[in-house]
């Protein structure tokens, strides 16, 4: 794993064939995709109302916002590759691959089990192999080298996943709902200015339901996503354009002030936005032509 300061850095958390176990297995949720392969061991995923006995070679995709933890069997070695990242990742492919709907799997099914036939395994395998080969290079061609094998992944699980995409997504609960609710509306309004009184007044709920049931949900606060998910946009103008400042980016992202900006920027990130911007430029991974 990489630390917090690699400039090419993209997956809210990544391990690849982890063995090591925590301290303790809890139920918890996150305002991220993940996807779930398991190599081998004995485990059963808890997924909501579900508990699902693993084998090796199954694959998990969650939308997040689901309860869900493994139950390990301790007698047997646990090893699984994992990833969780935010939906926004997917826009610095640019417009001609997002009409594939990479993330339709998510939105859709919102949480689905796959047991894959060997040929898939090993497909799988090949691509997960590649993820973490570019992924451990602090260099900006093997960063789009990665974006180029993450990409491969997810039309990986929308192939998987293409004879069950179909109807609208489902809620297990108020709360899952709720929370939803808030993440597609700072999702279409985090580069304005936002204060809880207006989320709380957009979505008519009280402003201390609003705060416990976001917090409850998702383990941060409001402000919290909302700076991330600022931060993460950032870093994909910066991918996308080398005519855009700091300055520029700070307010198209929804900040008020450059010094707030960078300081939050350098906090998630591990450098200034002025370095993040020098690093990737140059280099896109996409064009429009």
């Amino acid at each position: 794993m990489l630390m917090k300061s690699h400039p090419y850095r993209i997956f809210t958390d990544y391990y690849y064939k982890w063995r090591m176990l925590p301290s303790r297995f809890t139920l918890h949720t996150h305002p991220r995709y993940e996807i779930l392969y398991f190599h081998s061991g004995s485990c059963s995923y808890v997924l909501g109302d579900r508990v699902i006995p693993l084998q090796p070679g199954d694959l998990i995709i969650m939308n997040g916002m689901t309860q869900h933890c493994p139950k390990v069997d301790r007698s047997s070695e646990y090893v699984r590759t994992m990833f969780s990242f935010d939906p926004c990742l997917v826009e610095i492919f640019g417009p001609a691959l997002l009409k594939c709907s990479p993330l339709q799997p998510f939105e859709t099914l919102r949480n689905h089990h796959i047991r894959l036939n060997p040929d898939a395994q090993a497909d799988l395998e090949n691509i997960l192999e590649r993820i973490d080969r570019f992924y451990r290079l602090n260099d900006i061609v093997p960063h789009h080298r990665l974006l180029m094998a993450f990409y491969d992944l997810l039309m990986f699980v929308y192939e998987q996943c293409r004879a069950e995409i179909g109807g609208r997504p489902r809620y297990k609960s108020d709360r899952e709902r709720y929370a939803q609710q808030i993440i597609d509306f700072v999702e279409s309004a985090y580069m304005t200015d936002l204060d809880l009184d207006r989320i709380a007044d957009e979505l008519h709920i009280s402003r201390y339901h609003l705060m416990k049931v976001f917090r409850d949900s998702t383990g941060m606060t409001i402000f919290d996503y909302i700076y991330k998910r600022r931060v993460n946009q950032a870093k994909i103008l910066f991918f996308q354009s080398d005519e855009l400042t700091v300055t520029d980016v700070c307010f198209k992202v929804g900040f008020k002030h450059l010094s707030h900006f960078s300081r939050v920027f350098k906090r998630q990130v591990g450098v200034s936005p002025d370095q993040f911007r020098k690093s990737v430029q140059g280099v896109h991974f996409v064009s429009n032509g």
